[in-house]
């Protein structure tokens, strides 16, 4: 239409006068006239190109950095509105899928960081891709300073890292057991797992690390148990059969020797019954079937009653048995008869664990909610290396000096559950060949 404009005026200008000097300067007037009305023509429509252009230029750098809610807002309809259109609905979709992904992740994150097991995802060069909280704690590693180091630098552990490249060179699902320093013994099931289509995604293969160090030791604390009841069923039983052996082979016409021989087979049947007793009382604890009595109990009672009950063994070995000048101390609430047993066995222990003319003492300590009475002793004291296993089953720092003053090796463990059961704790303090302090911990109930 511009051309054809300026088509018509020149036409008019030649039509009005054919001189040839004229007719070169109404040629350039045209032209001029057309240029003319061609800017005013496409200025506006240019005006709004560029704006359009700088719009979708803004918006697609803004969607390269990210921000993937920008749209771009173009009036009319043409060409460039259906670019526009378009690249809104790809950052749309973008969002989206990005949004689906940040979703994925974060319940990925949730699961990995609620899990005991720790949890590496290596790629197949080795390198660390994923690695959870459990796994940092159990390796005392920091997860955002080694992603992306290869583990054979991490994990310091040649027979982890040979079972590491073994699996990342044959992919296959495959488990290990280790242990490892970290700083105590630690002992751990790996299992390695590897699935199709790993490779095109780079991924190498997922080691999840199970702790069972605990289950190693309630395993070794089960057998040393069964182990420990049939020597200490079998010893007591070997002397009596021996001693009633030599009774019927003659002995018997002897009256010192018949009486002598008689007195240790008693002493033996004595300690049969001990055993069988604190076993079953062991068991019903246990097994959550012994029926606790629940009374509002003064503690000095049951200082008194333990004391008066194992004195006269003290007596007899020439000891002190000092008890701290009484305080006023709060009501517990639990079982006397059990709670004067806890006692006696802490008692008992220090006199046969000291020598003649030591001394033993017991006293008693309140605070805001909780009472402790703590029985100390001047005898031979518990290797440090021996204080974590006290309190089980059997345990027996010295078997032969346990076995030669009777003990059956359960006292402890049944000190603990008695007061774990009353919701107490125990703690126990000694050094070697200075004595051992037990103390017991208890919640007060005043209120009762």
């Amino acid at each position: 239409m511009l051309m054809a404009t300026a088509g018509l005026a020149l036409v008019g200008f030649l039509a009005l006068d054919n001189q040839p000097a004229h007719r070169g300067q109404l040629l350039f007037i045209a032209v001029l006239l057309a240029l003319g009305l061609a800017f005013a023509l496409t200025y506006p429509l240019s005006r709004r190109l560029g704006r359009s252009l700088r719009e979708m230029t803004v918006a697609a750098r803004d969607l390269a950095q990210g921000h993937l809610e920008r749209r771009i807002r173009i009036a009319g309809r043409d060409d460039l509105t259906d670019l526009a259109e378009a690249m809104n609905q790809m950052a749309a979709n973008l969002e989206a899928t990005i949004g689906e992904i940040k979703e994925d992740r974060t319940r990925l994150t949730a699961i990995l960081a609620g899990m005991v097991e720790g949890v590496m995802v290596l790629d197949r060069q080795g390198r660390i891709l994923v690695i959870n909280a459990a796994m940092e704690r159990m390796f005392e590693l920091k997860g955002g300073l080694i992603i992306g180091k290869p583990s054979i630098e991490i994990l310091r552990h040649h027979r982890l890292n040979e079972f590491i490249q073994t699996t990342l060179k044959t992919p296959a699902n495959r488990s290990i057991e280790i242990v490892i320093q970290t700083p105590e013994e630690r002992v751990f099931t790996v299992q390695a797992s590897t699935a199709a289509g790993t490779a095109a995604s780079g991924l190498g293969a997922v080691f999840v690390f199970h702790d069972v160090t605990e289950l190693k030791r309630l395993e070794r604390v089960r057998r040393d148990f069964v182990t420990n009841v049939t020597h200490e069923l079998r010893t007591p039983l070997t002397s009596i059969k021996g001693y009633l052996e030599a009774l019927l082979d003659g002995v018997k016409d002897d009256p010192q020797k018949c009486r002598q021989f008689l007195e240790v087979v008693q002493r033996h049947a004595d300690q049969l019954n001990n055993l069988i007793t604190d076993l079953l009382d062991l068991s019903r604890i246990e097994s959550g079937r012994y029926e606790w009595k629940r009374k509002r109990t003064n503690p000095w009672d049951l200082i008194e009653k333990a004391v008066a009950m194992v004195k006269p063994i003290a007596e007899k070995k020439h000891q002190r048995l000092a008890v701290s000048p009484p305080i006023a101390l709060p009501p517990i609430l639990g079982d006397p008869d059990k709670l004067t047993q806890v006692l006696i066995n802490l008692l008992d222990n220090a006199v046969k664990y000291t020598s003649e003319g030591g001394g033993i003492t017991i006293e008693a300590k309140a605070f805001e909610d909780e009472i402790e009475i703590s029985v100390s002793d001047t005898g031979i004291g518990i290797p440090s290396k021996d204080l974590p296993r006290i309190f089980e089953r059997f345990y027996r720092v010295d078997r032969a000096r346990s076995r030669e003053v009777g003990g059956t090796g359960l006292g402890l463990s049944i000190v603990k559950h008695i007061v774990e059961a009353h919701g107490g704790i125990v703690r126990v303090d000694s050094e070697l060949g200075k004595g051992t302090r037990l103390t017991v911990v208890l919640p007060c109930n005043v209120d009762s």
